[in-house]
Order: structure tokens, then sequence, then C-alpha cells
């Protein structure tokens, strides 16, 4: 969490605002991924419709603080690096969006990593914010592929979280309305179809 959000904030060329943005989101989302990893380490439930159907009877779970958290986190880092109202409600969509999916995948050792890096990879050949914004998730994923792979490490919500974040600031970045409507919208299919992605990501490979 902390190496992602160091190298999305001191990445070359970056406006202050954007470095703002970068800091906010990756922070925040790996914050509240922490807070679920210790506070819901014992709670079975998973997905929206659980922690959402828990806070109607009442209950706010880690898992429902983590949501509200990480999707607070990101319209505001979305305002931040966007000037258009629509522009920025999409780029936070994105934001919160990498980091839930990312999380999604982190269901085997290597999973999130792996994906990060995939994701991160086009981001690299681009000029600019995207550019830089795409080598901090990258290095901070190729930095722990290795020992998660191994099991020597765990990189949990917090990890997964901030990775997410940090893909999805960069991919928020390089893309005007049209690319951010188009990830925004695969993001909100990803999430609603949240436990079938995650058992693909633990079925591959296996």
């Amino acid at each position: 969490m902390l190496g992602t959000a160091a190298a999305a904030v001191t990445a070359p060329g970056l406006p202050a605002r954007t470095r703002g943005a970068a800091a906010l989101a990756v922070l925040a989302a790996g914050g509240c991924g922490l807070y679920d990893d210790l506070a819901g380490a014992g709670d079975p439930r998973r997905g929206f419709r659980a922690h959402l159907s828990a806070l109607r009877d009442g209950e706010l779970t880690s898992g429902a603080v983590k949501l509200f958290g990480i999707g607070a986190a990101g319209l505001a880092a979305g305002a931040l690096v966007k000037d258009r109202p629509l522009d920025k409600v999409l780029a936070g969509v994105v934001i919160a969006g990498a980091a839930h999916f990312v999380n999604l995948v982190d269901v085997r050792p290597g999973r999130a990593p792996a994906a990060t890096l995939a994701a991160a990879a086009p981001g690299l050949l681009r000029s600019g914010p995207a550019g830089a914004l795409s080598a901090a998730p990258a290095g901070a994923a190729a930095a722990v592929l290795a020992d998660d792979l191994g099991e020597r490490i765990m990189i949990g919500d917090a990890g997964a979280h901030a990775l997410g974040a940090g893909l999805g600031l960069a991919i928020a970045a390089g893309y005007g309305r049209t690319g951010l409507a188009a990830h925004a919208a695969a993001l909100v299919v990803a999430a609603a179809a949240g436990d079938r992605i995650s058992r693909a990501a633990g079925a591959a490979g296996a």
C-alpha cells in the first residue's frame, strides 16, 4: 500500500492535483482494505449484496465501510484529475471499480499482482501522467509478485485495493470521456458478476 502510494506521488512530471489524487486514492483504498482485513477477518460474508443486505438490517459491516469509503475516495480523486462534472464521476467510478476488481481476483497467490501487471502494461507505453502513473502499480505489483506466489507474504485487501486504485487512477488520467465510460461500464459489470469472476480467477491455473 505505502509503496504504491509513494511511487505514484513521486512519479515525475505530475501536476500537484494529480499527486494529491494519487495519495488520496491509494491510501484511502489501502486503508479501507486494511480495516476490513482486521475487523472483518472472521466475517464469511462476501460481495456487495451481502454487505448491503446487512446494512438494510441495521448492521454496518467492515465490508460496507470499505465499499463506501473506497467509493467516496474514488470520486474525490476523480474530481482532482478531471475538469468536467461527468468526467469527474466517470473517473471516480473507474478508480473505485479498479480497486474492487483487483481485490476480486485476489483469491489465490499471485493473482492480484499478475492482474495488475497485465492491466497496467498498456499504460506503460503512454506518455504523460498516464504512463508515469501506470508505472506505480506495475512496479509495486512486480516487487511483491514472487513473494506472493511463494506464499511468503499475503497482500490482503489492503494491498489488492491499493494496487487497484493506483491502476484505476492511471486509467482515469489517460483517457477522455469515451474511454472512461467504456472502462467504467466494464468495471460495473465486473462488480455485478463479482462471484463468478472470483471463482474464475481461483480456477485459472489451479
